[in-house]
């Protein structure tokens, strides 16, 4: 038996594991997870009083071709858990005070843009279209920030300053940090160009995360939480063993309360794991940091690593007694930071369709850089106030607040990828310097290259491929 280990549970992790036991039927597959719940940074769970809590907002999008394989293979139905948001992409526009549909389609209630803006932005889109869908070369566009490179391609420079327009920085958790050409060419190409995307009829801990990690043990995969990965061992060609441990839980609340920044573990609770022919990685880049200081040849072959920043991401979630979004609107985007989007799961999860106590499900998504500093409180203030620009949104506070969650991901294990200008060429591939060592995760480069949940899950099957090749190589 072939013995695999990796570390991390969230999709990459997972989505290696179950390549690998699909293929490899001499495979002892082990994968480790510091947290209490699987998923990584797409999971949600139930707190004590029952409620979804979720990391953020999540939309599968339809082109996630290999999540939705995986998730077929998985067990799960597609028509019974997930819920097209129909095309219906809703703007907040401050300048005009509405509510805009980003596309011209007269069936849905809100307003269009104004006919002059989608000319305008068609021309644009006519004048690039080989370069946005065709050109093979858009790397070269990385060290370009995606305002620049826009204008300079003939963009009206009024739509760069609509919400519209600022969106796309939005969707990477990069505003009011410019994002990479390169990576918002790869997102309309890989990821979200159809529009089309999903909500969950559900929640993503239980009806997307579980039957995956079910159908993971139902291939023969051992699955073993609350464990840190500390150390890795290596002869200077392979890795030959792991140090791991159990987290401080008393550090969180068991918990109760968020991590902070890095993640403390039980110092009595570390052992070796040896012999071990392959180790996938599949953490983010902060907990890849904490690894092997002082390892001078570890580290010669991960400098680049120290190039690349993450931010922290919030997410608020809200239900009301009383309904509070705009009649028929699920989603909104454009919305003041630091929380630029907002849905309402009324409509589309089963839950609370059928629950006449719940008037709104709200949840928030944004990220904190230029507000730090703020409070919880303050932070609410703001995003409430900006909520109420929005025609026809209600006071949730006056609607009766049922309950909250409000999260502000600081943790290393939490934070995500800053997609800024210039930084592709810092992120490692999936083949490292040691022969038995493969990494996996969004922020690992593909074919997808967005930090995504189809990214992390195409990094997951290249790592369970290469180390399909380095068995073969190695008999």
């Amino acid at each position: 038996m072939k013995k695999v280990v990796i570390i991390g549970g969230g999709l990459a992790g997972i989505a290696a594991g179950i390549k690998i036991l699909e293929e490899m039927k001499d495979a002892d597959v082990r994968l480790y997870n510091m947290g209490h719940h699987l998923g990584g940074r797409a999971t949600s769970w139930r707190d004590a009083e029952g409620f979804n809590i979720d990391h953020g907002l999540h939309g599968l999008f339809a082109p996630y071709t290999n999540m939705r394989r995986m998730l077929k293979r998985a067990g799960v139905k597609e028509k019974k858990t997930l819920v097209s948001n129909k095309r219906i992409n809703l703007c907040y526009e401050e300048s005009t005070g509405k509510v805009h549909s980003i596309a011209p389609d007269l069936r849905i209630p809100n307003p269009p843009y104004p006919f002059n803006t989608y000319r305008k932005i068609t021309n644009f889109g006519i004048k690039n279209a080989k370069t946005i869908y065709l050109d093979m070369d858009i790397e070269k566009y990385d060290d370009i920030c995606y305002t620049a490179w826009a204008l300079e391609h003939g963009m009206d420079k009024e739509i760069t300053k609509m919400r519209w327009f600022r969106f796309s920085q939005d969707a990477a958790f990069n505003w009011p940090y410019e994002i990479s050409t390169y990576l918002t060419l790869m997102g309309v190409r890989k990821a979200v160009g159809t529009g089309k995307y999903f909500y969950i009829n559900g929640t993503y801990g239980e009806n997307i995360i579980k039957p995956l990690t079910d159908y993971f043990e139902k291939l023969g995969g051992k699955i073993f939480i609350k464990k840190k990965l500390t150390e890795l061992i290596h002869d200077g060609q392979k890795i030959t063993g792991i140090k791991i441990g159990d987290p401080d839980a008393k550090i969180h609340g068991y918990g109760t309360i968020p991590w902070k920044d890095v993640v403390p573990v039980i110092q009595d609770s570390i052992q070796e794991i040896n012999n071990i022919d392959a180790l996938i990685l599949a953490i983010p880049p902060d907990c890849f940091r904490e690894l092997n200081w002082g390892d001078s040849f570890f580290w010669n072959g991960f400098k680049s690593i120290e190039n690349l920043r993450t931010v922290v991401s919030l997410s608020y979630q809200v239900w009301t007694k009383e309904s509070v979004m705009p009649t028929g609107t699920v989603t909104i985007n454009g919305l003041d930071e630091p929380m630029g989007s907002v849905a309402d799961y009324k409509t589309i999860k089963d839950e609370y369709k059928n629950n006449p106590g719940i008037g709104s499900a709200l949840e928030w998504v944004g990220q904190e850089t230029s507000f730090e500093n703020k409070t919880d409180d303050e932070l609410k203030e703001i995003i409430f106030n900006a909520f109420l620009k929005v025609p026809g949104a209600k006071d949730p506070r006056k609607a009766g607040i049922i309950h909250e969650s409000f999260n502000r991901n600081k943790a290393n294990h939490e934070r995500y990828l800053l997609t800024e200008p210039g930084t592709v060429k810092f992120r490692p591939r999936t083949r490292t310097h040691f022969r038995n060592l493969f990494l996996a995760g969004d922020w690992i480069r593909s074919e997808i290259e967005m930090p995504c949940m189809e990214g992390a899950i195409v990094t997951g099957i290249n790592a369970a491929n290469e180390t399909k090749k380095y068995f073969s190589k190695s008999r």
